[in-house]
């Protein structure tokens, strides 16, 4: 299996890199005209030129090089002149620096890439959605040279991976370290916060609250079960998608520091892992992500110090939202769970009758009774004050 790993444009990750199996490494700016699948303030910010210096030395190493340009919304400006010169200045620099492909999510940009830069490969990314035989057949239509399928709805569908890996030629790719809901319902909506959140001279520079996120994490620390229910691939099970002829397995996630990066790298390469299954999982925390870390959090402040647009004192009340989730599970307790699925669509079934997957947790899935409690509380919290609309507006009461 060929995987497609992230770059977090630190200097120490490649030269550290175990790179047998490692086909590509992607990455994009924090910001740029295009945008993609994370806001600016998730991101290591980079310049031009070390980002630069870090394609030269990944294509050095015999790896190509992927950009990001999957933002799912360009918010129009693509229809006027102004905005074309952009686009076209973007892709002008990634062709300059050396850049081997790059991967979309609007079929309108796969069209004009295919068409003015056809030496440029071209990805589509799971932002697209594809997750039928008619979006992968069109999607090849436009000129798509690799399809990640979309993460939410298919990594457990085997009948229909099947069914779409016979039916296009081009390169089929999924994500493995993604805990995202299965079916999730605030997917589009985070798809288009991102987006925007990463876009040069876009109205809300940068700024964002991520309530589809602090959603997602209140329901799956709700109810535990939603950890198994998401569409993960372990390890241990990657020869199972190699063998119906996926190409390749994307890992994510471009913010951890080099050390979480590596663990989970090395991980998949060796097919096996003993511990937390979470360890391989993007997460919140202030020992792996870089833009928790000093200077990084200091460079990210500036997008969210914004005191005319929101309630800075409950904004920043977002902190008990962050470090490590304490749950557990246990990795091993894992083997075999796949093959429930290799014969089954989960579609055709609901899963409160089907029930799988609550045994299946109630074994592997440990948390502190104390911790879940007090995290589902604060979650709870920040959600009322989104949607009651405190978060936006000032209050002062002084008789207290």
């Amino acid at each position: 299996m060929k995987f497609s790993v992230p770059h977090n444009w630190q200097s120490d990750l490649l030269p550290r890199m175990n790179t047998a199996g490692v086909e590509q490494v992607y990455a994009k700016l924090a910001r740029d005209f295009v945008g993609g699948g994370r806001a600016s303030y998730m991101l290591p910010h980079v310049t031009k030129s070390k980002a630069a210096k870090c394609i030269s030395e990944a294509r050095q190493r015999g790896i190509s090089f992927n950009y990001l340009l999957n933002s799912n919304c360009l918010g129009n400006r693509e229809w006027t002149a102004k905005g074309q010169r952009s686009l076209v200045a973007l892709l002008d620099w990634l062709i300059d620096i050396g850049v081997d492909s790059v991967t979309v999510s609007i079929p309108y940009l796969l069209e004009l890439i295919k068409r003015r830069y056809p030496k440029l490969k071209v990805g589509v990314s799971t932002q697209a959605g594809v997750d039928t035989i008619k979006r992968a057949k069109y999607w090849e239509g436009l000129g798509a040279d690799r399809i990640t399928l979309a993460e939410i709805s298919v990594n457990r569908n085997f009948p229909l991976l099947r069914q779409i890996r016979s039916a296009v030629k081009c390169e089929l790719q999924l994500i493995a370290n993604l805990d995202c809901l299965s079916s999730c319902p605030f997917w589009a909506y985070h798809a288009a916060l991102n987006s925007h959140g990463s876009q040069d001279n876009h109205s809300s520079g940068g700024f964002l609250i991520d309530y589809c996120s602090i959603a997602c994490n209140y329901i799956r620390l709700k109810d535990p079960v939603e950890f198994i229910r998401a569409g993960w691939i372990r390890p241990e099970d990657v020869h199972y998608y190699e063998d119906i002829g996926i190409d390749s397995i994307k890992l994510v996630n471009r913010t951890f520091t080099t050390e979480a990066l590596l663990l989970i790298i090395n991980a998949y390469i060796k097919g096996h892992y003993d511990g937390n299954l979470l360890d391989l999982f993007p997460r919140t925390s202030k020992t792996k992500n870089i833009i928790l870390q000093k200077p990084n959090i200091l460079h990210k402040f500036r997008y969210f110090f914004h005191p005319f647009r929101v309630n800075l004192f409950r904004l920043f009340e977002a902190r008990k939202l962050l470090g490590d989730m304490k749950v557990y599970i246990d990795n091993r307790s894992l083997d075999g769970f796949i093959t429930h699925f290799l014969d089954k669509s989960c579609d055709l079934q609901s899963c409160d009758e089907c029930k799988y997957c609550n045994r299946v947790a109630e074994k592997s899935v440990n948390i502190a009774p104390d911790w879940q409690e007090k995290a589902v509380s604060n979650y709870r919290k920040y959600l009322d004050s989104l949607v009651g609309g405190k978060m936006f507006k000032y209050s002062v009461n002084l008789f207290k």
